[in-house]
């Protein structure tokens, strides 16, 4: 032990022939913001709307697809579909939905293979579109409301692919 500690003072010297650092004293809790350098101020940035999945027009031009884009808009056609007495099918989703993206080509293949009943696809997140939801009482996206003689006939709740394609195969049946 006492070898090891006579090492000590040779290595002491090293150190301190060594070049110094000195590092900065910062605060407390320093903010990354501090120590940025100070320009002119820059405006915030703007971020890209999120991508749709849907649109209205197809490649094939056979989709029966529309893409309600505001609460006015929906209650016009909720009321058409009910006083004409016309089958249709009712889309509830929302951007941010998992389970509504992996319906999106479910949706379209549904609506190409059935042009004859339209598919409304309607934002959940769309302003002045809350109350009327909570009327028809959707509580969870994605939601499917299939219309028959302006009556709602089914309605599935959730990704269940197989009892949507049932529930559209039965509305179109009963045309």
């Amino acid at each position: 032990m006492a070898r090891r500690l006579c090492r000590l003072p040779r290595l002491l010297p090293l150190a301190a022939a060594a070049p110094q650092r000195r590092l900065p004293i910062l605060a407390a809790n320093p903010s990354p913001a501090a120590r940025l350098p100070r320009s002119s101020p820059t405006p915030p940035r703007s971020f890209p709307a999120f991508p749709r999945l849907f649109s209205t027009s197809s490649s094939a031009g056979d989709s029966g697809m529309v893409v309600v884009g505001s609460a006015d808009s929906f209650d016009a056609i909720h009321t058409k579909v009910q006083d004409e007495k016309l089958p249709a099918m009712f889309y509830y989703t929302a951007v941010w939905c998992g389970p509504c993206r992996m319906m999106a080509p479910v949706i379209d293949k549904l609506s190409k293979q059935y042009p004859k009943i339209p598919v409304y696809k309607v934002d959940i997140d769309l302003d002045g579109i809350g109350n009327k939801l909570g009327a028809l009482k959707i509580c969870s996206v994605p939601t499917f409301h299939l219309y028959h003689k302006g009556e709602k006939t089914s309605e599935v709740v959730g990704a269940d692919v197989n009892k949507l394609q049932a529930a559209m195969e039965s509305l179109h049946k009963q045309q």
